[in-house]
């Protein structure tokens, strides 16, 4: 960065005059500033400018308050965000089709988006679709309720006998909710999708799922609900309220009760769950499929995407970077394996990703930033 450009960012930072571009701008260059490097400025500047840094993040409203082990108090009284839980790793940022800072700053977090495909194949996208009536089909209203919910509505000329399906889908940097036509409340995460019909029949309701979905089904004792994630899983409910977490990058799948009662059957296994319990879903190393119960899940971590946050409670490395990766729609690779490092904390998904990457650093993390949005782990 050009020193008087840094100088003037500096002092604004300073002053707290800077906008939210600047800011990025700033802390990104932080990221790759040494402190062997001759900037011609006063200590008194840089440091007192670095410690505003801090004081801002620590009352951004962006952020939740911690919540966390505080292994470093600095780190801990600015956000609760990524402790970790080893060491021995630094920060290096190589110069090889890296992004720049401004190139960082534009890395948004995901939002409303979704993809809604009609039975006919005619796909509409719901982030651009204006509020209110989107499409009728068959006597069925498919309505833009509000910003990232459509809803289904039908009326008598709803032929119950012609079944057509519509399919929501959510790219990596997307969410939606989704009511259906029997008024149950489906939230999608990123990179998910949903398959349904706008009618149900036949004395049950089912749908398909990819990816992770919350549900709070409406109850119909005459008409079990029934979530299909795979050929051979599938979830039966008559109306609770519960989280599936299908991804196929995931090692299980992940189904976690909130309320009501589910059964969850794969090929030949079969549970049922009470609230609080957790089914996980998997194979073995040697191939053979199991089926794992907990019975004291932690609810509030489960649920944390669909209530605005991400929760690292004890959260392996890998696993942490694949729900920030879906959510940033950033390819996270690892150069030297994965590091043995685990996350804890929360932090809200409403902060750029040049946050995400100012809060590594703070933790020694070694990484490099390449064009195509591609994060390279180096161990």
């Amino acid at each position: 960065m050009d020193k008087t450009l840094l100088k003037e960012l500096l002092q604004k930072y300073e002053s707290g005059n800077c906008n939210a571009e600047e800011t990025a701008l700033l802390e990104n260059w932080y990221l790759q500033w040494s402190p062997n490097e001759d900037l011609q400025l006063s200590e008194y500047l840089i440091e007192n400018s670095v410690d505003k840094v801090w004081n801002k993040l620590e009352h951004d409203s962006t952020y939740v308050k911690p919540v966390i082990r505080a292994i470093w108090p600095r780190i801990a009284a600015a956000v609760a965000l990524l402790i970790m839980l080893s060491t021995g790793a630094y920060l290096y940022l190589g110069k090889h089709k890296e992004l720049t800072a401004t190139e960082i700053a534009a890395i948004k977090p995901g939002g409303n988006k979704a993809i809604l495909t009609l039975a006919n194949g005619a796909q509409i996208s719901l982030a651009d679709a204006p509020k209110g009536s989107v499409v009728k089909q068959a006597g069925v209203t498919i309505t833009k309720a509000a910003d990232g919910e459509v809803t289904y509505t039908s009326d008598e000329t709803a032929n119950a006998a012609i079944i057509a399906y519509n399919i929501i889908t959510t790219p990596k940097g997307g969410q939606y909710q989704l009511i259906l036509p029997d008024g149950s409340h489906v939230w999608l995460n990123a990179a998910s999708s949903i398959r349904y019909p706008t009618v149900f029949t036949n004395n049950e309701r089912k749908v398909e799922i990819t990816g992770e979905a919350y549900f709070e089904v409406a109850k119909n004792a005459k008409m079990p609900f029934k979530v299909k994630i795979n050929d051979l899983t599938e979830v039966k409910v008559l109306g609770t309220h519960f989280n599936i977490n299908a991804y196929a990058n995931e090692p299980v799948i992940q189904t976690t009760l909130a309320e009501g009662a589910i059964s969850i059957s794969s090929g030949s296994l079969s549970d049922r769950l009470s609230p609080g319990q957790q089914a996980n879903i998997g194979h073995s190393p040697s191939g053979a499929l199991y089926l794992n119960k907990v019975a004291n899940a932690n609810i509030d971590q489960v649920l944390a995407w669909k209530d605005g946050l991400f929760s690292f409670q004890d959260m392996p490395f890998d696993k942490a970077m694949r729900q920030l990766s879906r959510w940033y729609d950033v390819d996270v690779v690892y150069q030297d394996g994965v590091p043995d490092t685990r996350f804890a904390g929360e932090l809200g998904r409403d902060v750029n990703f040049s946050k995400i990457l100012f809060f590594l650093s703070k933790v020694n993390i070694h990484y490099r930033m390449e064009r195509g949005n591609r994060l390279v782990i180096i161990k």
